[in-house]
């Protein structure tokens, strides 16, 4: 799924207004995961690499397969949740380890069905088993295009949703930019990225 949804997924189910920390570690948490290839593609613009080998070739190999795996693992997130449960007890500000890890679990849970050559090892360091879903969030040989218009209906929903919850005016205007984000990976990927 696009970056975008994931934050507006994670902020639905576990950001409360008045609650900043909180909602500051929910959103890294549903970042995260997606940290790895942000830098590469960042990096690649720096150092000129065309596009097509940043995805066909690049974003399979190490360190940047490295990076994307271990920015993926389930195990991982589970032992910051555990010491955040478990921390929590003691130190009250632990409790944003939980809110984090649990943002970056959801993260990972609906990034699981949407991805087919470029799935993730979920469950790595146990194992480098990747599950490769019949159904890609952006390849058209995949069912993209129409997972595509399905997410951009969650991501709508999910806006609205955050929208009548959180009152301030910047949070709405992240949300509207949020729903026009959802134009940028066709307009770039479609368009300016064959240039």
């Amino acid at each position: 799924m696009n970056t975008q949804t994931h934050v507006l997924l994670a902020a639905a189910i576990l950001a409360k207004p008045g609650e900043p920390a909180r909602n500051t570690a929910v959103i890294a948490g549903a970042l995260v995961p997606d940290l790895a290839i942000y830098t590469l593609f960042v990096w690649s613009k720096f150092a000129g690499v065309p596009e097509r080998t940043v995805w066909s070739e690049l974003y399979f190999q190490p360190p940047w397969s490295d990076a994307v795996t271990v920015g993926n693992s389930a195990p991982l997130y589970v032992l910051v949740l555990l010491i955040g449960l478990v921390a929590s007890r003691w130190l009250r500000p632990a409790a944003l380890l939980t809110f984090f890890a649990l943002a970056a679990l959801i993260h990972l849970a609906t990034d699981l069905p949407v991805h087919v050559n470029d799935a993730h090892a979920h469950f790595w360091p146990f194992s480098d088993w990747r599950f490769r879903s019949p159904v890609s969030y952006w390849n058209p040989s995949h069912n993209g295009n129409l997972f595509a218009l399905v997410e951009i209906g969650i991501g709508i929903l999910l806006s609205f949703i955050l929208w009548r919850r959180f009152h301030a005016l910047w949070v709405r205007a992240l949300l509207v930019l949020a729903v026009i984000a959802y134009l940028g990976p066709p307009l770039y990927f479609g368009v300016i990225a064959q240039l």
